[in-house]
């Protein structure tokens, strides 16, 4: 009773804490973005001569973007081209909307090709916000056989949205532009300016108390975020720190690039040099000391770019966030890890972790307390039952019997599937677990006549084909005498097929034969 009693004190504590989180109302993201050139990635399988060209681009450019947040979707409009979270990024010819799911905070739309599309293709987008940063990521799978050449690719696409004002606040303040130099007879306008950099530390005495600094506990570095135009070089200051805030001048930290094929080099320990012919795009530098390592940003933008940033706020004269990244390298630190100095929200949520540790250990040591003195209790009486001879044994447990694993039965054909199938085999449509033993034994959806794809009950007609839905069964037994036997495969995970099955069972692709 009392382990029952402390797990649902934890419960209701933790719930009590996150209340006041839970109910803060979430910012719009309807605003001005500044928008990431989009990455790409093709990967081509099989592709022979019949195939055609080989696929490749379908990106787009940097840029500012409006966003426009209504209900649960979000309309994105600049920097290449508008999208809305409602479908897919690509493009492909037949390509369609088969699932979406969405918030406020996060969406997913899952595109595939018809099933009678000799052009198989599966796109899948992801969007996941926060109030000030957006990412998006796409992954798609292509399948084609033509003149009997198999043709297999496919690619990757992600870019990055980051705030630039929301609608409904005021502007950022614009920074002071810093007075245009003089151009002199050496200066020639190809070379590219070069950003200003603070001076290097003096060397001057140590604080006081800081004569014989204790082990290394933190470790700083400025800024966390700068702006750079290609062919600019720069040098990130860094500063480790023992517990009581002294600099140890003797020790440094160790630098090193996180992408070795970035269009960048270090050429000295936190300095770096941006190639001049590097594209927009963001760079990661770690620097690590005793294990523990702080990473910083070089977002790489054109020159045109970085004056207009510059005005919109969020980094200074020089390009220079105001920011610096920390992170603690003493052992005894609770959640050591990269941070901003002045997180308040960090030190809360430690805070509130250690009352909420402190509490379980309290409820636990209590419950132990108790089972050890309900346990002697017990000891106690059967000693005394057995001098009285009347002391017997209770039987042991039986162990209760393992519940068998839940099936799977299709919502339109009605055909149970053994536990871990997804998808329907012979109509495509998501099975669902047979809860019990009426689950299998209600009504049946329908499948459309064009493409057989099933669909739960309720729905009547095809979204796609715009056809009134028939059972099952009817459809069944139109369909034409069987073909003999032969093999099919999934364009997406590879598994085999035989007989009846039209789509996959894993992940729903629409199986195609093999020659």
């Amino acid at each position: 009773m009392w382990r029952r009693l402390s797990f649902v004190c934890g419960v209701l504590l933790v719930v009590v804490c996150a209340t006041p989180a839970a109910m803060a109302e979430q910012p719009t993201l309807s605003g001005r973005w500044s928008a990431s050139a989009m990455h790409i990635t093709w990967n081509i399988g099989d592709w022979g001569d019949a195939c055609g060209p080989k696929p490749g681009g379908g990106g787009a450019p940097a840029g500012t973007v409006a966003i426009q947040q209504q209900g649960g979707e979000l309309s994105i409009s600049g920097a290449g081209r508008s999208y809305s979270t409602t479908r897919c990024w690509e493009q492909f010819p037949g390509l369609a909307v088969r699932s979406h799911s969405g918030g406020k905070r996060g969406w997913r739309t899952v595109c595939r090709t018809s099933s009678g599309d000799a052009r198989q293709a599966t796109v899948i987008t992801t969007i996941s916000a926060s109030d000030s940063y957006i990412t998006f990521d796409e992954t798609g799978q292509y399948q084609f056989v033509i003149s009997g050449q198999n043709c297999t690719a496919s690619t990757r696409r992600s870019r990055s949205f980051r705030l630039i004002q929301r609608e409904g606040e005021p502007p950022p303040a614009a920074a002071t532009p810093a007075p245009a130099a003089t151009p002199t007879a050496a200066e020639t306008p190809t070379q590219p300016t070069p950003t200003p950099r603070p001076e290097p530390e003096t060397a001057t005495a140590p604080r006081a108390g800081c004569e014989n600094p204790g082990p290394p506990a933190r470790l700083e570095v400025r800024p966390s975020r700068k702006l750079m135009r290609p062919g600019e070089e720069f040098a990130f200051r860094s500063k480790v720190l023992d517990a009581q805030g002294c600099h140890l001048r003797s020790v440094a930290p160790t630098w090193r690039l996180a992408d070795e094929k970035a269009p960048a080099k270090l050429i000295a320990p936190g300095k770096i040099r941006v190639s001049p012919d590097a594209g927009e795009s963001e760079l990661v530098l770690s620097a690590s000391v005793g294990g523990r390592a702080v990473k910083v940003t070089v977002e790489v933008v054109s020159r045109e770019r970085y004056d207009a940033l510059l005005q919109q706020g969020g980094f200074n004269e020089a390009g220079e966030s105001t920011e610096a990244a920390a992170t603690a390298i003493a052992s005894g630190s609770i959640g050591a890890g990269s941070a901003v100095a002045g997180d308040e929200g960090t030190t809360r949520k430690i805070i509130f972790v250690a009352v909420a540790g402190g509490l379980a250990l309290l409820f636990g040591a209590v419950g132990l307390v108790l089972a050890v003195r309900n346990r002697k209790r017990r000891a106690e009486a059967r000693r005394q039952a057995a001098a009285r001879h009347v002391y017997s044994a209770p039987p042991p447990p039986v162990p209760a019997p393992a519940p068998p694993p839940r099936g799977t039965v299709c919502p339109t054909c009605r055909r149970e599937y053994p536990p871990g199938t997804i998808f329907c085999p012979v109509d495509g449509n998501h099975v669902v677990p047979i809860e019990d033993q009426g689950a299998a034994r209600g009504p049946a959806g329908g499948i459309c006549p064009v493409c057989g794809q099933g669909f739960d009950p309720g729905i009547r007609v095809c979204p796609e084909h715009h056809e009134e839905l028939v059972p099952a069964a009817v459809y069944l037994a139109q369909r034409e005498a069987p073909a003999p036997v032969q093999k099919k495969i999934c364009p997406v995970c590879g598994g085999q097929y035989e007989g009846d099955a039209e789509f996959c069972g894993e992940d729903g692709a629409t199986l195609v034969p093999i020659n």
